[in-house]
């Protein structure tokens, strides 16, 4: 079977530029960065910064169908994730993403990115790229010389098809499980009210009277000559709005009589301090997943009085438009960043509806995290699927 280096299937093969923070705006040229090159093969859009148009230098503004975005640094386990853009879109992409835009013709852009694909699922691109610190990089010259197997076309685009077929399960599998995260916030407004309707039907109380809030380990402090034991801990990707990502879980050294101090317990309501104004009040529960876990600074823990609120409603009056509209009043903002701090969400006034009504609420949340749980489960079954399909069917023409 014929055999072809990446680099001369390659019509363009260069990386993106770099653009701080610091700079970002509210109305710009997509930004996109490592995060934004999913762990299954696709661009994720959810989260997109945007820098002034012209940030862009000539030729890194705009990305075609077929552009594959391969992160070229990343944490040594995320190095090599790929993704194919599928529509022509305005977006430039960051100096840690590579662009291969292939020779029209000669190769199928979905069959090379699953290639890639195996390849870091693999660890392939951990044991083959350069580290440092916390970082590692798989450079230009070695992308360009890495061999690909190509079967003749049309068997690359059989390939793709079966595959794409595999994926499109995937994503309904995903969808269920969308939708009954959002049951849960109209359910919320049926039963409680809308955003001006929940405050003025229950009497209110600040939130610091009804829970415990905690802040967490601040990164970076020091810890000389203290006895200490490295934890896992929540970062802020780990918090989303109303689930957590533990997909990657870090650890920080703690001083050994601080365990208790920063544990969190199930049914605590964990609240990110910071970020885009319409994410503020974002927050999930923290019911146990791994034995023991601590949190970082920029994540609040909340630990309710369930004699009071139950977590799952405080969870969802934090979340809901009621919640969002205090946060967002008080908060401090900057250029497209918003924050609030430990006394500003004390001073929450939550509603507090009669416990038998809160009760309820919390019996049918349950009801369907369960059925969410059963559709993740089966997503994570078409996952495994078409990761095995990926491997039988490269793994026949020689991958």
């Amino acid at each position: 079977m014929r055999t072809a280096t990446l680099g001369s299937l390659c019509e363009v093969m260069h990386s993106g530029f770099a653009y701080g923070k610091k700079n970002l705006v509210s109305d710009g040229l997509p930004h996109l960065r490592p995060f934004n090159v999913g762990k299954r093969g696709q661009l994720e859009m959810d989260e997109v910064y945007r820098v002034p148009l012209e940030a862009a230098p000539h030729g890194k503004s705009e990305l075609r169908p077929g552009d594959i975005l391969f992160n070229n640094t990343n944490s040594p386990d995320l190095v090599g994730k790929s993704a194919v853009a599928t529509t022509a879109m305005s977006a430039g992409f960051s100096n840690h993403i590579t662009r291969l835009r292939l020779v029209e013709g000669d190769c199928d852009p979905g069959y090379v990115a699953a290639f890639l694909y195996r390849l870091w699922r693999a660890g392939f691109f951990k044991d083959q790229c350069n580290q440092w610190v916390s970082q590692a990089a798989f450079g230009p010259s070695a992308l360009r010389e890495l061999k690909i197997p190509l079967p003749p076309l049309e068997e690359q685009r059989r390939i793709v098809d079966i595959l794409n077929r595999a994926a499109s399960i995937e994503r309904l599998r995903a969808t269920a499980s969308t939708h009954l995260r959002d049951f849960i916030p109209a359910l919320f407004t049926r039963m409680f009210g809308d955003q001006f309707e929940i405050g003025q039907s229950y009497p209110s109380t600040q939130l610091k009277e009804l829970a415990a809030i905690g802040s967490g380990v601040t990164k970076g402090r020091k810890l000389k000559d203290a006895e200490t034991v490295d934890v896992p801990y929540l970062r802020v990707a780990n918090v989303q709005d109303g689930y957590l990502n533990l997909d990657e879980i870090k650890t920080i050294a703690i001083k050994e009589p601080e365990r208790d101090k920063y544990a969190l317990q199930a049914g605590d309501l964990v609240l990110t301090e910071g970020g885009d104004p319409d994410k503020l009040g974002r927050g999930a529960l923290w019911e146990e997943q791994l034995p023991y876990c601590a949190h970082q600074n920029h994540v609040f823990r909340v630990r309710p009085d369930t004699s009071v609120v139950t977590s799952e409603y405080l969870k969802a009056v934090v979340g809901s438009a009621y919640g969002k509209a205090y946060f967002l009043s008080v908060a401090k903002q900057t250029t497209g960043i918003a924050s609030i701090n430990k006394t500003q969400l004390g001073q929450f006034p939550v509603p507090v509806p009669p416990m038998d009504l809160q009760v309820r609420f919390t019996q049918l949340v349950n009801a369907a995290t369960e059925k969410a749980e059963l559709a993740a489960r089966a997503d994570a079954m078409a996952r495994d699927l078409s990761a095995s399909l990926i491997d039988k069917l490269l793994g026949d023409h020689g991958g």
